[in-house]
């Protein structure tokens, strides 16, 4: 380890990638010297040198030696955002990149998991609590707007700045390449970094990303409303309900590719008649079933009937989760947040509605937690690269916000030049023929920066029947299939340093004993596996990726309004101090 010393704050600034820091290292020549560092917002609270194996909490043991940093950032008043910054031992020891993990959910807690995979693997890690302590409960956003605010957005960017000031001191050079991967929340925390701190990262993976997070946050209680009308009481639908209409659904499209296989390579051009399992069918849903499960499918509608959100996509049912909204604490949220809980407090199964109590969502929460914006000017000049992958199955974050993110790309690309009066004027006369257009026009310069993988048959962040190891947020491939042919967090890696753009990802399902089940490529959208018709249908070497033409009758008035929606949102740079 070379003899640490102080770093003056330009040559910080200059060379290490971390504006804003400042550093005062004193001889510390080892780890517990960086106890001495200090930051912008940050304290170091413990520098310890962790020899193997050493279990780091419950669950957790790490193999390898490390330096284990803590500290804790406070951007504001209120601010608690408890981090850990974990170092390979010697600079010959260290891969030269960093890696900070996003979490899912409300956080609240540090994900040593995956810290603990990546010091192994040669990484400096990071990751944090997001700004408060526990899980799935809404309690901490009562009465503490800016922990809010460190969660919806600034929690990354101060443990990213303060490890790439810790990898300086300790190995006296700076991080070489700097990445970012979550899912989920961590999803929509991946696509703020690109959007809003575009210097902070040279690779992204955002997986099922919730970045029209004030939209999704009213899908979630829509769906918890509709499918538990009343608190405390079973569902309308019950899980054996469910899984016979997915049955239903997959004996009527599964072999729309060519192969039935159990999973539907492409639901959107799925085309299967609810109906006909209610009264003018076979009566194998009650007229109350049959219309939970077209408003499921509809998505988040206003009293009025107008489209807010896109819904869940045939095939999905089995993973609809009835107690998700009042389970994960969202309508307590709003009623902490929005209404600052206002007397009497807001229930949110009384006082719900989408149509005003949406607006007033949306206009309050998108300012620190939506990361809908299709400029990613900056991250792109700079030579960013991001992967977004999505499953098809995903109930909890619906799909199409994926592919849609996708064509606002696209068409802020061909727009991006236009005066503002004129930009908006196109958005608002936007078509799906104008969207297949411009996808086929200008997709190629999007595909330089951003690359989309859907996943069939896979569920949020993981589970259902397709396979879906390829890491960045999914489960996490074997040891062997960590390589940027199996693995989405290699494959960013590879396009940053060696210019390789991945076309395809093999994803994997494992059995028994983390046995292979069956692996099938991920096909950059809009391209999607195709069997070659003959082999195994479990081995990946016997699909093809193939390139649908893009048909406008399958953008539907509620893709229409996703995509309208993130550009008129293309100027939302978030407040970060």
């Amino acid at each position: 380890m070379s003899r640490l010393h102080r770093i003056l704050v330009g040559a910080v600034m200059g060379c290490a990638g971390v504006p804003g820091m400042a550093l005062a290292v004193e001889d510390a020549g080892d780890c517990a010297g960086l106890k001495a560092i200090t930051a912008a917002a940050s304290t170091i609270t413990s520098a310890d040198s962790i020899t193997a194996p050493a279990r780091v909490s419950d669950g957790v043991t790490v193999r390898v030696p490390f330096c284990r940093v803590q500290g804790v950032a406070r951007p504001s008043s209120d601010s608690q955002i408890k981090f850990e910054v974990w170092l390979p031992p010697t600079a010959a020891a260290w891969n030269g990149r960093l890696k900070v993990n996003g979490t899912g959910g409300y956080a609240g807690a540090t994900p040593h998991a995956r810290l603990a995979q990546d010091i192994a693997d040669g990484f400096v890690t990071a990751g944090s609590n997001m700004g408060h302590d526990g899980g799935e409960n809404a309690a901490w956003t009562r009465a503490h707007p800016e922990k809010v605010k460190d969660w919806g957005l600034r929690a990354h960017h101060s443990v990213a700045t303060a490890a790439k000031a810790l990898s300086l001191a300790f190995y006296g050079q700076p991080v070489r390449h700097a990445y970012f991967e979550g899912c989920s929340n961590g999803g929509r925390q991946a696509l703020m970094m690109a959007q809003n701190y575009p210097d902070l990262f040279d690779g992204i993976v955002a997986g099922a990303p919730s970045n029209f997070y004030p939209d999704l946050l009213m899908w979630l209680l829509w769906a918890g409303k509709l499918q538990v009308p009343v608190l405390g009481q079973p569902p309308v639908l019950s899980a054996e309900k469910r899984a016979l209409i997915t049955q239903r659904v997959l004996a009527a499209c599964d072999a729309d590719d060519g192969l039935a296989d159990g999973q539907i390579t492409n639901p959107r051009a799925c085309r299967f008649n609810i109906d006909s399992m209610g009264s003018r069918g076979d009566n194998s849903l009650t007229e109350a079933e049959l219309k939970v499960v077209k408003a499921m499918y509809a998505g988040t509608t206003s009293e009025g009937g107008a489209q807010r959100h896109t819904g869940a996509k045939l095939g999905s049912e089995s993973a609809w989760a009835p107690d998700f909204a009042d389970g994960g604490g969202y309508g307590r949220f709003i009623g902490h947040f929005v209404y600052d809980q206002t007397s009497p407090p807001f229930e949110w199964r009384r006082d719900i509605n989408f149509s005003t109590v949406y607006d007033r969502v949306k206009a309050a929460l998108a300012p620190i937690t939506a990361a809908p914006s299709p400029d990613l000017s900056a991250f792109k000049k700079r030579g960013g690269k991001l992967i977004q992958y999505h499953g098809w199955n995903d109930a909890v974050v619906p799909p199409d916000g994926s592919i849609n993110y996708l064509h606002a790309l696209t068409q802020f690309e061909q727009l991006r030049a236009l005066p503002k009066a004129a930009f908006d004027a196109q958005v608002d006369a936007l078509s799906p023929q104008g969207v297949v257009a411009t996808a086929e026009a200008f997709g190629a310069q999007v595909r330089q920066y951003h690359r989309l993988f859907m996943m069939p048959g896979v569920g949020h962040c993981g589970g259902g029947s397709g396979p879906a190891a390829i890491g960045g947020g999914m489960p996490e491939p074997t040891p062997a299939l960590r390589d940027a042919e199996h693995q989405v967090v290699s494959a960013v890696i590879r396009w940053v340093e060696q210019g390789v753009a991945p076309e395809r990802i093999v994803a994997t399902r494992f059995g028994a004993d983390r046995a292979i089940e069956r692996q099938r490529p991920l096909c950059a959208y809009p391209a999607q596996a195709a069997y070659k018709g003959a082999g195994d249908i479990d081995l990946a070497s016997n699909f093809v990726c193939v390139t649908a033409k893009l048909q406008a009758r399958s953008i539907v008035p509620g893709d229409i309004l996703q995509i309208q929606d993130a550009l008129r949102q293309r100027a939302l740079i978030l407040p970060n101090r």
